[in-house]
């Protein structure tokens, strides 16, 4: 037993009445007497040596350091349920909560997830949006306090406190919609239409036109088209004709093959960020992280 944690049962009879601020609806709730709970807590307190309860008038409320433990708490036995159920519910099945950048996900992971579902009957992928913390200045990962095991994530790859391995770079293309070139499909002049039609801007990643126009010795322009958070509304305004938008070349490849974008010009830029498998240390060697991981990198070479 870990010498810092205390029993289960002065957990959960804690964290039930910290819910609900009553001895007597956590004992209901436990199927205990309300004396029991109130010896629990007390006892906590004590090994604690923390006071989690005011007790006023015969009213219980948490004092703030209460108030903080409960919450941690009942965090952890939720996840506790959910391990428990996924074990009862998957047998023999391992689940692998897989978080990622919704462009991503919509434009290159989803579509090739036929593949890996049927190399691999015995993972049962459970994909999320992957959070982000907009706080910090580099933009890093969040994995949602352990509730999914990897992320797929763009960025330089460190990360602090997490593992990282890069799958897939990133390559910059300008795309635009047929309608907006109508006539002119097969013949037609790439930087006469880059400069007359609006430039999509990309909110999280505004440099983009100007690296464009750097890498090719050309004046830079301003954009002066909309303004969009994600490259999956880059990729829609685009097709709806709205303008030029400057994506990854890997989330249009189908759009293009099929006619619903058009490419302008044959030139990209490489990114000097690229796409990783992200997650942490514990998480590293588990025989499905692995095994995704290694898939990732396939489905990329494939294309290449």
């Amino acid at each position: 037993m870990r010498r810092a944690t205390p029993s289960l049962n002065a957990i959960r009879a804690f964290e039930s009445a910290g819910r609900h601020e009553s001895f007597s609806a956590a004992a209901n709730e436990l199927s205990v007497s309300a004396s029991a709970i109130s010896q629990q807590v007390a006892q906590l307190e004590s090994d604690l040596g923390v006071i989690l309860f005011q007790r006023v008038k015969q009213r219980l409320k948490l004092t703030d350091a209460g108030l903080h433990y409960r919450d941690s708490l009942s965090a952890a036995l939720d996840r506790i349920e959910s391990a428990t159920t996924d074990l009862i519910s998957n047998k023999g099945v391992h689940r692998l909560r897989i978080g990622a950048l919704p462009s991503l996900a919509t434009y290159w992971l989803i579509p090739r997830l036929p593949s890996f579902i049927e190399q691999h009957p015995k993972i049962n992928l459970h994909v999320v949006t992957l959070d982000l913390d907009f706080a910090s200045p580099e933009r890093s990962p969040n994995l949602q306090g352990g509730w999914i095991d990897a992320g797929l994530f763009f960025g330089d790859g460190h990360w602090p406190g997490l593992k990282s391995e890069k799958f897939m770079d990133e390559q910059l293309v300008p795309v635009v919609s047929p309608d907006r070139i109508a006539g002119a499909e097969t013949d037609f002049d790439a930087d006469a239409i880059i400069e007359e039609l609006p430039l999509l801007q990309h909110s999280t990643r505004p440099q983009g036109w100007e690296e464009w126009f750097h890498a090719r010795d050309q004046e830079r322009r301003r954009p002066d088209g909309p303004t969009f958070e994600h490259f999956h509304m880059l990729v829609d305004a685009a097709k709806a004709g709205i303008g030029v938008a400057l994506v990854p070349l890997a989330f249009v490849r189908a759009d293009l093959n099929q006619g619903r974008l058009v490419r302008l010009g044959r030139d990209a830029i490489q990114s000097e960020r690229a796409y990783y498998f992200v997650c942490s240390p514990e998480n590293r060697l588990h025989e499905a992280n692995r095994i995704f991981c290694d898939w990732l990198r396939n489905a990329v070479a494939s294309v290449s």
